[in-house]
């Protein structure tokens, strides 16, 4: 005689897509970054608010894609105001650009160089 016990199936949660908000709270002329998932999740816009009351910032994302570690990087001067930077989730060569599968753990790391010479440094996890 042989039991079987069988749990009912269930549905994965449907992906969500909305933007995922990470700021550090700033208001005025603090510094704050929020970013969004877009483009069939294959950019990371980061959008950059009171730029201008720091001396730039830097920032750093490493995720997982294809795999591997992959990482990109980059700064933004504070003569360039509110602005916004579109990351690229794969790797181009010879005006042919492919997306990275099997992203995940992706992690953002800002750095604002503030007026008093002093820097604060933020790290975030990003959904995606």
């Amino acid at each position: 005689m042989f039991l079987i016990l069988v749990s009912p199936a269930v549905a994965a949660k449907p992906r969500a897509w909305k933007s995922v908000p990470i700021n550090n709270d700033g208001s005025g002329g603090t510094p704050l970054v929020s970013a969004k998932i877009t483009g069939w999740k294959q950019y990371l816009n980061l959008n950059f608010r009171g730029v201008s009351s720091t001396n730039g910032i830097n920032y750093e994302l490493i995720f997982n894609g294809n795999d591997n570690e992959q990482g990109i990087f980059g700064s933004v001067k504070s003569s360039e105001g509110n602005t916004t930077r579109s990351l690229f989730l794969g790797t181009c060569s010879h005006g042919a650009c492919t997306a990275y599968r099997n992203i995940n753990n992706l992690r953002l790391t800002v750095t604002f160089k503030l007026k008093n010479s002093q820097e604060t440094v933020k790290r975030y996890k990003v959904r995606y």
